[in-house]
C-alpha cells in the first residue's frame, strides 16, 4: 500500500516536471515571437514616421539636397 503511494507520487512528480518543461518551452516561444513582432513594428514605424523623408534612400537624399539650396557653398 505504501509502495503504491510512493510510486504514485513519483509518477505525478515526473508528470509535473514534464508539464513545467512544456509550459516553459511554450512561454519561451511566445516571448520570442512577441519580441520579434515588436521589433518589426518599431522598425516599420521608425522607417516611415520617425526618420525624415530624405533619410529613406540615397536617391531621395540627393533629390532633397538638390532642391534645397539654402546653404552657402564652400569656396
Amino acid at each position: 500500500m505504501i509502495a503504491d503511494a510512493i510510486d504514485t507520487v513519483i509518477t505525478l512528480g515526473w508528470a509535473l516536471l514534464a508539464w513545467v518543461a512544456v509550459l516553459a518551452a511554450v512561454a519561451s516561444i511566445v516571448l520570442l515571437a512577441g519580441t520579434a513582432v515588436g521589433a518589426w513594428a518599431v522598425r516599420g514605424l521608425w522607417r516611415n514616421a520617425v526618420r525624415p523623408a530624405w533619410a529613406r534612400s540615397r536617391r531621395r537624399a540627393r533629390l532633397v539636397a538638390r532642391a534645397n539650396r539654402e546653404y552657402d557653398e564652400a569656396a
